[in-house]
């Protein structure tokens, strides 16, 4: 079960105070696109998402967009926002993204993977041994490819949520702020 556990939750990445990111000593952002930062039917960023990256850059933070998506889609909307970006990333293999922190001399500490699949994700966040944060999709309406992996999603949600093996951002976040 360990390995379909993400460090914590929240409902989306647009709830979550850039602040925490700093208390747990992350400074890289591995974004996914589809259904985590905007729907898998936009093809460039809204207004929420242009501000949110804004917001993360003039606070210290690198948002990298690290999407199984074509170059196509991925480009495109990673060069509006003006953030660094991975396609075809091959998620939950972490080959792509371990020569990515490689080749660029960043830590595992530093990394944080946001995204809201536990059979992508997740998986790949506990493989490179990096934290994560598991959002709920931002809409229902899925790529056909996402349709079987939301399935085994679903599951496996509420398998964590029952059994109480991660908890809210939040809680995280008070615990720091008291100490």
């Amino acid at each position: 079960m360990k390995k379909y556990v993400p460090f914590c939750s929240a409902k989306s990445i647009f709830d979550i105070d850039l602040d925490f990111f700093k208390k747990i000593g992350v400074k890289y952002l591995f974004i996914d696109l589809d259904n985590t930062l905007d729907s898998p039917h936009t093809k460039i960023p809204s207004d929420k998402v242009m501000l949110l990256i804004e917001k993360m850059v003039n606070f210290g933070l690198i948002p990298v967009i690290t999407s199984n998506n074509t170059k196509e889609r991925v480009s495109l909307y990673a060069n509006i926002l003006g953030v660094r970006y991975m396609y075809r990333t091959c998620k939950p293999f972490v080959f792509r993204l371990k020569d990515y922190i490689k080749s660029e001399n960043i830590t595992n500490k530093s990394v944080i993977i946001i995204g809201d699949q536990i059979v992508t994700d997740i998986i790949c966040a506990n493989r490179l041994k990096v934290k994560s944060i598991l959002t709920n999709p931002l809409v229902e309406k899925e790529l056909l490819i996402t349709v079987i992996n939301r399935y085994i999603d679903r599951h496996y949600r509420k398998k964590i949520r029952k059994t109480g093996l991660t908890c809210d951002w939040r809680e995280i976040y008070a615990k720091l702020e008291q100490s």
